[in-house]
């Protein structure tokens, strides 16, 4: 009890000097914004590199082989997504290491700019795809690239961008680690069921 009593007294004690010593603040600061935008930059970056295709390696479960990069079938199905997650945890991690450098403000921005152009990047793809099938009277099989598409999604993700203001992009700078992977699963989903629909 009087162990209690004494923890108490250390926090009240900590609290009314201004809490923890600065650079233990700023530690535990730099920490909570390389743990959010690692959780997500993870799902965006592993959705982008399903949908793209790249994969680090391809394992063969037949033959238990690993092959670097993306590899044709061998004898029976290559499985991709160990390749897709272990290219995904090295480049989040850059991404949250270089958060951890740059300003509070540079930082929510960026966010911004990213989450944009991960919702407008496949929303630019099926509306060239729209286009393509329903619209176009001339070979237009080029607009079905994926980086054809990137040219209005990185338009739109800049214009949104710039129009957002700060304090607002401040403030919702957490909540992106809640809608990030739920928009990432939103795109897998799509992609992963869209052929069953289709038939």
């Amino acid at each position: 009890m009087t162990q209690t009593l004494e923890v108490r007294e250390g926090f009240a004690q900590l609290a009314s000097t201004g809490g923890a010593p600065a650079s233990t603040a700023q530690t535990g600061a730099r920490f909570g914004t390389f743990a959010i935008t690692f959780g997500i930059a993870f799902p965006l970056l592993y959705t982008a590199f399903e949908r793209l295709n790249w994969p680090l390696f391809t394992y063969h479960p037949v033959l238990g082989n690993l092959d670097f990069w993306r590899q044709n079938a061998g004898v029976g199905p290559p499985m991709f997504w160990y390749g897709w997650i272990a290219l995904a945890i090295p480049t989040a991690l850059v991404v949250a290491l270089a958060a951890t450098v740059i300003s509070k403000q540079w930082l929510s921005r960026g966010t911004v700019f990213c989450c944009a152009l991960a919702a407008f990047w496949p929303a630019s793809l099926t509306g060239l795809r729209i286009f393509i099938v329903d619209w176009a009277t001339f070979d237009a099989d080029f607009l079905n690239s994926v980086w054809v598409a990137a040219i209005p999604a990185f338009v739109g993700a800049a214009v949104i961008t710039y129009y957002v203001p700060v304090r607002w992009a401040e403030r919702v700078w957490t909540s992106w680690l809640l809608i990030a992977p739920i928009g990432g699963l939103a795109v897998l989903g799509y992609s992963l069921l869209q052929p069953w629909f289709l038939r």
